[in-house]
């Protein structure tokens, strides 16, 4: 290992100097000579120093020992290599500290082609100025990667510092206003009030903040003005640290988004229909238009102190449920409700939509409501009018033919006895004839309610046409049964009917079927009573008949053989 020789003179002055020197070779960054301040700087690890040790040895030695002031040892260390080795004949290297010292160290040129290391240990003068230098750089730093305008200015009212977006607000460039006053390149309304605002802040220390309007180039501006005091070393006010932000665009957008507000309020108010805001929390309605109003008698609950709540719409169960829906799908569309006001007897249906709002920064539940109650009693009497006979009320044959093929369905497979009676009035068309139309419907009328009357018990009672009649019964008893109920039916049919004082002649026909409800075909059951109905009134009218296979000999000849 070939080791670098240095002129004794050389050594002689190194051991002289107060600061600790280490000289290492240009080419090989070995270690030359460490001088005596260098070796006690580093006490037992002073070996790292020796001559011909490569400087890297030394450089590990500080980034397992030493603490820097960036917090990364390794990082600090491969900076402070790449300094050494680097063409740059003099650089500050990163700081540290060891054996509780704190030590700042440089790279210099050294004698005979050498690199000097020159480290020492910083008085309270040189750390205070490295500390007002930094402070003053990182100040610098700070002003001009700001994005809002700032400004330095001294106690003369120059101004010291700035940054181009502070420039840029003053149409001006940062050479011109840096050492400029403020009245030189900002317009006299602006630097007028700011000079005004700041004069407090040279006399005692405190913070101001104020909008000013002025003008530039003939357009109206508005700025967000703030400083504060600035003091120097000693403490001692030394100038003022401002801003000033062109809010203007802002203005004007208040100005549109409250003008916006207003009409929307006004046109909500008008709205044909009702629209609310509750928070999410509580549900209190913070806002609701007349409409809205007037559909959930809310006239007198306007009060802050009894704001109405959703309470008067949904119970705590069926709130959470709806909320829980609204957050899955974004929204809670067409939901009906029944709703009586207090002030009515009668109910009234409501369709309401709901979807989250953030309404002055709370979260919020948007409603729309709207009264249904007209659409829903048209949808229930067209519903009766397709379901229901219009003039007698029973079910007609649509809605019959419906209910046994349900049942059918349901009692599949059951064992369960089940039984359809056809009724065919006796007379009905000789009061037709005589009396006129307005008497049979009458009598049909007043049959239905002897069929309702007698036939409670039936699953569906219905007029199928004219003047015939159909009970459906389930699980009521067998042929005993409901033979005895036919002749009930019978029995009631038969009391009179008095039209405007002149008795009608009517009577009844039944024909009925007795069958296993589990194993059959409906519509073949009511064919089958409707026959039994035709053998009734064939054999004299005014009795019941059951059906039996015999009526029919053509069509249970296969089955009898």
């Amino acid at each position: 290992m070939r080791v670098l020789s240095i002129a004794p003179d050389i050594v002689a002055t190194a051991a002289l100097a107060r600061d600790a020197i280490i000289f290492i070779g240009s080419s090989d960054l070995k270690v030359a000579h460490a001088n005596p301040v260098a070796n006690k700087l580093f006490g037992t690890a002073k070996a790292a120093l020796r001559d011909g040790t490569e400087i890297k040895q030394f450089l590990a030695l500080l980034a397992k020992n030493a603490k820097f002031e960036s917090g990364d040892g390794v990082g600090a260390v491969r900076e402070t290599l790449s300094l050494v080795s680097g063409k740059t004949k003099k650089a500050d290297l990163p700081d540290f500290q060891m054996n509780d010292k704190k030590i700042i160290w440089r790279k210099a040129e050294g004698p005979e082609g050498l690199i000097a290391l020159i480290l020492r240990e910083p008085g309270k003068a040189e750390e205070l100025a490295k500390a007002l230098a930094d402070h003053k750089i990182f100040i610098q730093h700070l002003i001009d990667v700001l994005p809002i305008p700032v400004y330095l200015r001294n106690l003369d009212g120059v101004i010291n510092r700035c940054n181009d977006a502070f420039a840029e607000l003053l149409e001006q460039k940062p050479k011109k206003v840096i050492g400029s006053k403020l009245a030189d390149v900002a317009p006299a309304p602006l630097a007028s009030k700011v000079a005004e605002y700041e004069a407090s802040l040279l006399k005692t220390e405190g913070y101001v903040r104020h909008e000013i309007e002025f003008e530039m180039d003939g357009v109206g501006k508005v700025a967000l003005f703030a400083a504060s005091s600035l003091k120097g070393p000693s403490g001692a006010i030394a100038g003022t640290i401002g801003s000033l932000i062109d809010v203007t665009s802002l203005k004007v957008a208040q100005a549109e988004v409250a003008a916006a507000e207003e009409r929307l309020t006004g046109l909500l108010e008008k709205a044909p229909i009702g629209v609310g805001i509750s928070t999410r929390n509580g549900g209190e309605f913070q806002f609701f238009n007349k409409m809205f109003s007037n559909l959930l008698a809310l006239d007198d609950a306007k009060e802050e102190d009894a704001k109405p709540t959703d309470t008067v719409l949904l119970s705590k169960r069926y709130r959470e449920k709806s909320l829980q829906d609204m957050d899955m799908l974004g929204e809670l569309q067409d939901v009906e409700l029944r709703f009586r006001r207090a002030d009515s007897s009668e109910a009234r249906w409501l369709k309401t939509s709901i979807e989250p709002l953030t309404f002055e920064g709370e979260e919020s539940v948007l409603w729309w409501l709207s009264d249904i109650t007209r659409q829903k009693l048209a949808e229930r009497e067209l519903q009766n009018k397709a379901n229901n006979d219009e003039l007698t009320g029973l079910a007609n044959r649509a809605r019959y033919m419906q209910k046994l093929t349900q049942c059918e369905t349901v009692l599949r497979g059951t064992g369960t006895p089940a039984s359809i009676l056809m009724l065919d009035l006796d007379g009905f068309k000789a009061v037709n004839d005589t009396l006129g139309h307005a008497a049979g419907d009458w009598v049909l009328v007043e049959t239905a309610k002897r069929l309702k009357r007698i036939g409670r018990r039936a699953e569906e009672a219905a007029r199928l046409g004219g003047d015939e009649f159909t009970l459906f019964f389930i699980n009521k008893g067998g042929e005993k049964e409901i033979a005895a109920l036919a002749d009930d039916l019978i029995a009631e049919i038969s009391k009179p009917f008095v039209w405007e004082g002149k008795e009608c002649d009517i009577g009844a026909s039944i024909g009925f079927t007795v069958f296993d409800g589990g194993y059959c075909d409906m519509n073949e059951q009511l064919r089958r009573a409707d026959k039994a109905m035709q053998e009734a009134k064939s054999a004299g009218k005014g009795r019941s008949c059951l059906y039996q296979p015999e009526m029919e000999p053509d069509l249970h000849r296969d089955e009898a053989g």
